[in-house]
């Protein structure tokens, strides 16, 4: 009877690690759909950029730089919703079928570092679009209306860095997230005869 306890209780407890891997595989795959619909936005807009038809009295280092920001905006956020797009579709395929939970933990630490690398390019891109955007005001307008756009887009740039750093501070404490991966003897998998 004790054997039986005991067996229930490390069932139990395994089952309950497993759901909060779950739980931490589900938060990685929807922070991936938040980033990849954000970055689909920026993309669509930078690809628009792209197309605008510049004058050919403008200064060629202003037009340069223009379609140098403008294309690094562009393609860092290709390349965010290439990441999010392969973790969507392999990370919980890797959870899923692997022989044990060690496939499950390994999924999670890939999304987690595909994660911090996303973000990267996320916030590369998000910036690079920012000064695309100021150097189009400069292509287009008036040097007068130039200026005071470019003064309230830097305003509005250093709301936002504020504001990113004072939710980050918020919910990411400083020495990183514990993750829910538990050691202490795991229950092996027997391949079947």
């Amino acid at each position: 009877m004790l054997q039986a306890n005991k067996g229930n209780v490390i069932s139990r407890f395994h089952k309950t690690s497993l759901e909060i891997r779950n739980l931490e595989l589900t938060y990685y795959l929807t922070v991936f759909n938040r980033l990849s619909s954000i970055s689909s936005i920026l993309a669509g807009f930078a690809s628009s950029a792209l197309t605008m038809s510049v004058p050919g009295w403008e200064d060629s280092l202003l037009v340069t730089s223009f379609l140098v920001f403008t294309s690094c905006a562009f393609g860092t956020n290709l390349l965010v919703i290439l990441i999010a797009t392969l973790c969507n579709l392999w990370g919980p395929g890797k959870a899923l079928r692997g022989a044990d939970q060690a496939h499950l933990h390994q999924a999670i630490e890939v999304l987690e570092q595909a994660q911090k690398e996303a973000m990267r390019f996320f916030v590369i891109g998000l910036f690079c679009y920012f000064i695309s955007t100021i150097l189009v005001v400069w292509l287009f307008f008036d040097k007068m209306g130039a200026l005071m756009t470019t003064v309230i887009l830097i305003f509005f740039c250093f709301l936002l860095v504020r504001q990113s750093l004072v939710i980050r501070r918020a919910f990411i404490p400083n020495e990183g997230f514990t993750t829910g991966l538990i050691h202490g003897n795991p229950v092996k998998s027997h391949p079947s005869h």
